[in-house]
């Protein structure tokens, strides 16, 4: 993983705990606390964060949009390569669950200005603004407990509602994938059961993975290899990698 990508998971995790330990980061990313101190101070000098004895709380004052406008801008070159991708797997007529991540809002952008007749259901508040009155499009609000600093809809009204749609296609987002152990995981374990019952209510399940999350994880899983159809990525496969997928009967995009 790159620094860049490091510091934005790292300021996820803190939207989501509040708090992080040094020797935790290290852990998880693999890399030595000296980096990890540098990657603390490099986010506490752009006024993100504070550092505390042995890790680092989130600014009270920090921009609610700071955890969507940070994922839009890291690696779009290859946000943008997925996103063709997934345009070219929407068919007319369809029902698409998008659920909150940066790529899937840039599909939405994608659809904006290049309309196909189908229906869109989300609960991420970007994407039904992007989609609203566009030509062709008919868009399903996922409503229920906003969450600011996600810019999405969930809890239990959200679920319930994700479980009343049938859809035909599910572009499924997460911070990272653990081909190993099966595994599809994310740092918001608030996001683990709407995602869930998204899987559940959609045919097929495409998720949607830049290359760098096959080298990190997130924290909770909430799928696994079995649950999905399809595997979107900016990337050439790696051997081992690609026997896995294939022995699991998903199909490389």
């Amino acid at each position: 993983m790159f620094a860049k990508e490091r510091r934005l998971e790292i300021l996820s995790m803190l939207m989501n705990k509040k708090k992080v330990r040094v020797r935790e980061l290290s852990d998880l990313f693999n890399v030595s606390e000296v980096i990890i101190r540098k990657d603390l101070k490099l986010l506490e000098e752009e006024g993100k964060l504070e550092r505390t004895h042995g890790g680092a709380i989130l600014r009270k004052e920090i921009p609610e949009d700071i955890s969507l406008t940070t994922r839009m801008i890291s690696n779009v070159e290859g946000k943008n390569r997925i996103v063709e991708k997934l345009y070219k797997l929407i068919e007319r007529g369809e029902i698409i669950f998008l659920d909150s991540s940066s790529t899937n809002l840039m599909l939405a952008q994608k659809l904006a200005q290049f309309p196909k007749e189908v229906t869109i259901a989300t609960n991420m508040l970007d994407i039904m603004k992007t989609l609203e009155n566009v030509p062709g499009i008919t868009l399903i609000g996922i409503g229920g407990t906003y969450h600011s600093l996600l810019g999405t809809f969930l809890g239990g009204i959200a679920l319930d509602s994700v479980l009343g749609i049938n859809s035909q296609k599910l572009f499924l987002g997460g911070a990272g994938i653990d081909i190993q152990r099966g595994n599809l995981s994310i740092f918001d374990s608030d996001e683990v059961q709407l995602k869930k019952a998204m899987i559940k209510m959609a045919s097929k399940v495409y998720f949607v993975c830049e290359g760098e999350k096959f080298s990190h994880y997130g924290i909770y899983n909430f799928a696994t290899l079995e649950d999905i159809d399809g595997l979107v990525t900016d990337m050439e496969m790696e051997p081992q990698i690609t026997a896995k997928l294939e022995e699991h009967e998903i199909e490389i995009i």
